[in-house]
């Protein structure tokens, strides 16, 4: 771990702006050209610890704030009906109130490790909550769209006593779970309402306070007891994900979050100032350390546009008109983002503000990419990062042309390895442009999971991150990202990737949106199959585009087997396409049709579960408990190699 300077004194750390107005710009924000693998390690030559970043985040934003104080720091829409309905608060304002709520915690004894869970939205007031409690003690963002059952459990596992939560609204209607999470979460014994137009029943058993009411009670020019926060210091524990099972929590850094916001902004050359379109969940380690904090730490402009971020009614139909009106220059989206973009060419204007657009969270296909250039003038800059690295830290640096399927390079200071691992487990390197898995070594590696177990085989005894994800590197140094591993379909023997696959039905014309993954198959072990969303108004005939898939995948064992026609594909809340439930779907046809082949129409009930890494488990009720039935149910399934159960309904 490096052991970066703060720029400002350890026992002095007030949030007192005043007479700072042009104040120069911290040291470390000096841009260079950073758009080659040579240029990067020329870069590199002076160690991150001489770079001057601060050691914790508030330092880091007090240092933004500083470079114009009375500067817009957010600005929130609450209605996409109504742009004129907005609220700006300056540097200053946000400064003073992360103060106030880092000494409001304090008041409430969170102190170094202590754990403050936040139900976030994207509105101000849990904002100055999650900066708050990472200046008194650590904070723990949630997905509010959890189950309570769950969201209880995770904020038990973190060992929180306080509990902050969003107050609600007609987009983000989070209020009415609280009594629910709370019986799952007996270590709470607090509740802080964070804002929202939902005031909703006050919980009983436990203190509830308003979080504007308390604010006003502490002082927001100076914090009360400064901690001597380093740059490994815990700040946050990520849910990292939660697409199968409980979410992991993994414990990010201080200076993790730091080093994803600094490092992707000095290879873009964000400029100070910035305005940043921040609708990626602020409960994600992206929406939080690399949008929201990059905006706060150049002095820059975070629109929020709803509560609900990118979910919000009217956000994706109202995108170009709060471009235009707020002249934004950046904006991270989602490749689902950018597909829904280019399909309403109509509303794309002529001429705009926008410098900088990037993508990650999932491949972007590039016949998207290249309508997207088509339409704006402005290339997609795909990046890559992960809950474990503490957001992004490879992209694609300014002074580069992106390439669709290229993520970029890595940031200054992180490396990146191709690896197969042999039988014995051992790692060897792979060939320029030889798939294998990737490895990330990297100041914003995380500080591993909060259960330490589940730390094996992810973080490696060399520092090294294993990701999980496929990857090759070509001769300069760029990476790209072929796959999870666990995306891989094996037909046969035969390893199949299904992003080229994917890439085909995405240059279809009526294909909205497709996703690619396998369906268990007697004789070959899996085959892929296709599920699409037909581009809005649009007919799909599956014949056409069966022939559309012959044409363009050369590869017969990777032409999709079935295609599966669905209003809307399964996404996580920050977008990405959870496959893991495509998955679920596919196994169940396959044995819905394995079994009424088998002449067990409507004699039996199947439950499936994705297990994760231990791959989806499937139990098969019969409904009678008769032997003949239930051998003709262990024969269709004799060669299924998805592991499942046979019972019978008084067994």
């Amino acid at each position: 771990m490096i052991n970066a300077q703060s720029a400002t004194r350890e026992n002095d750390r007030t949030s007192d702006c005043d007479g700072t107005a042009g104040a120069p710009i911290p040291p470390y924000w000096a841009m260079q050209d950073l758009s080659s693998r040579a240029k990067i390690e020329e870069y590199e030559r002076t160690p991150l610890s001489e770079r001057g970043l601060p050691t914790s985040v508030y330092d880091y934003i007090r240092n933004g704030a500083t470079i114009d104080p009375d500067a817009i720091a957010f600005t929130y829409l609450p209605d996409m009906n109504d742009l004129d309905d907005v609220e700006h608060i300056t540097h200053r304002q946000v400064l003073h109130r992360i103060t106030q709520a880092a000494n409001l915690f304090h008041s409430l004894d969170v102190r170094g490790e202590d754990v403050v869970s936040i139900l976030t939205a994207n509105t101000p007031e849990p904002q100055f909550a999650l900066w708050g409690a990472q200046t008194a003690g650590i904070a723990n963002p949630l997905n509010w769209m959890l189950e309570p059952e769950l969201l209880g459990e995770l904020i038990t596992a973190a060992g929180s006593t306080i509990l902050v939560s969003f107050g609600g609204d007609a987009t983000t209607d989070v209020w009415p779970k609280i009594e629910a999470i709370l019986a799952h979460a007996p270590t709470v014994d607090t509740v802080i309402r964070a804002g929202g137009s939902r005031s909703g029943p006050v919980p009983g058993g436990v203190r509830f306070l308003e979080l504007v009411d308390e604010l006003d009670q502490h002082p927001g020019d100076a914090l009360i007891e400064p901690r001597n926060i380093q740059w490994d210091t815990v700040g946050a524990i990520f849910g990292t994900g939660g697409t199968t099972g409980t979410p992991k929590l993994a414990r990010v850094t201080h200076g993790g979050q730091i080093y994803s916001s600094w490092g992707m902004a000095v290879s873009h050359q964000v400029p100070v100032g910035s305005v940043r379109f921040c609708a990626s969940p602020t409960f994600h380690v992206h929406g939080i350390a690399v949008t929201q904090l990059t905006g706060l730490a150049l002095g820059g402009t975070d629109i929020f546009p709803t509560s609900g971020g990118w979910r919000g009614p009217g956000v994706v139909d109202n995108f170009w008109p709060i471009v235009q009106r707020f002249s934004v220059t950046s904006v991270p989206l989602l490749p689902t983002i950018a597909n829904r973009l280019v399909q309403r060419p109509d509303t794309i204007p002529a001429t705009h503000t926008l410098d900088r657009v990037t993508s990650g969270s999932a491949p972007l296909s590039m016949e998207v990419a290249d309508r997207f250039r088509a339409l704006t003038g402005v290339s997609i800059a795909e990046g890559y990062g992960l809950t474990e690295t503490s957001g992004a830290v490879v992209g694609c640096p300014r002074g580069v042309e992106p390439r669709p399927g290229i993520i970029g390079i890595p940031a200054p200071y992180t490396a990146a390895r191709i690896v197969q691992q042999n039988p014995d487990g051992e790692h060897h390197e792979c060939a320029t442009d030889e798939p294998g898995i990737l490895l990330l070594r990297s100041p914003g590696v995380f500080a591993g999971y909060l259960d330490a177990r589940q730390n094996d085989g992810v973080v490696l005894d060399d520092g090294w991150l294993n990701t999980g994800d496929l990857a090759s590197i070509d001769a300069d140094g760029f990476l790209r990202i072929t796959g999870r591993a666990k995306d891989l379909i094996i037909r046969g023997g035969h390893n199949i990737d299904p992003a080229p696959v994917e890439e085909a039905l995405f240059e279809h014309p009526r294909v909205a949106e497709a996703s690619v993954v396998g369906m268990p198959d007697p004789d070959a072990g899996e085959v892929p199959v296709a599920y699409v969303v037909v581009v809005e108004g649009a007919h799909l005939d599956v014949d056409e585009l069966a022939s559309h898939m012959r044409e363009r995948v050369r590869e017969r064992a990777a032409q999709p087997k079935q295609f599966f026609v669905l209003d809307e594909l399964p996404k996580s809340p920050v977008g990405k396409i959870l496959k893991n439930q495509l998955r679920v779907d596919a196994v169940e046809r396959a044995f819905t049709r394995l079994l009424d082949e088998a002449g067990l129409h409507s004699r039996y009930e199947l439950h499936s579960q994705d297990q994760g890494a231990a791959g989806i488990d499937v139990v098969v009720r019969l409904l009678a408990d008769d032997p003949a039935l239930l051998d003709r149910a262990q024969a269709a399934l004799s060669s299924v190699t998805v592991r499942h159960r046979i019972h019978s309904t008084t067994r």
